[in-house]
């Protein structure tokens, strides 16, 4: 049996876990491996931002009688059924012994020096084989869906039937996540900070807008994270798009709010 060993620095856990997306749909669909408590958990981190959270903020979101945190316990069973399966390696973690949690999730602690809000991030590899399975309903953020043309009945009354034809542009969760590296989680338009505001819950969260939309291009497009996206806040992101015949650069909305301080 090979050894991989854990590394440690800045705060961000590391090892080679080398499993194809091919190899997790096979294990996803086993529910030897995959049994109920597991497949749960990995659909909750799944519809998390950038597939990410604390066990702390996961169990906030979804309250129970537990007092103690049971993903240690599932994941830990989990990585033993994966383990077993595949049966070509352990992960050996800094205090030598064997390590768990670093084969379905990477983990870094975000606040490192201080020890705190240590974070899990399911695989992209396990994310793809979930998409790929259709087992979870994969995430569209806001604005990724593009109304082209839409029949709507003025002043009908709620809850009667509409028919709207749309057209859906792919986004690159990669060029999200980058984004997000490269401008933070703070509106670059006000300044909202979701964390500051929501406490635990809004740590990480950002909206993600793309300055020339996609709607526009005729064909693929190469995106880059710095140039052509900015992180704004939920309220600035709507003003963005409020107009029909045009869509806001990031220096009109600034000089809106302006404009409007009071």
């Amino acid at each position: 049996m090979e050894q991989r060993y854990l590394k440690y620095s800045d705060g961000r856990y590391e090892a080679d876990i080398d499993i194809t997306v091919e190899e997790w749909k096979s294990m996803l669909q086993n529910p030897k491996i995959f049994d109920k408590a597991s497949l749960d958990m990995v659909s909750k981190w799944y519809d998390e931002i950038d597939h990410r959270a604390t066990t702390q903020a996961i169990m906030a979101k979804y309250p129970s009688n537990l007092k103690k945190s049971p993903y240690n316990g599932i994941v830990k069973g989990l990585t033993q059924r994966i383990l077993k399966h595949l049966d070509r390696f352990e992960v050996i973690g800094t205090t030598g012994k064997k390590s768990v949690f670093i084969v379905p999730f990477e983990g870094w602690y975000e606040d490192y020096k201080e020890g705190n809000h240590f974070v899990w991030k399911l695989r992209d590899e396990l994310v793809q084989a979930l998409e790929e399975l259709e087992m979870v309903d994969k995430q569209e953020f806001p604005s990724e869906k593009q109304e082209l043309t839409s029949y709507l009945v003025e002043n009908r009354p709620d809850g009667k039937i509409r028919v709207c034809y749309t057209t859906q542009y792919e986004r690159n969760s990669i060029n999200r996540r980058n984004a997000i590296t490269i401008h933070g989680t703070v509106c670059q338009a006000c300044g909202f900070d979701f964390e500051k505001t929501y406490g635990e819950i809004g740590k990480g969260y950002i909206e993600v807008h793309h300055i020339k939309p996609l709607s526009e291009e005729k064909c693929d497009v190469e995106i880059n994270p710095e140039t052509d996206l900015i992180c704004v806040c939920a309220n600035c992101h709507r003003i963005i798009h409020k107009r029909k015949d045009k869509v806001l650069s990031l220096k009109e909305v600034q000089n809106l709010l302006l404009e409007n301080k009071k």
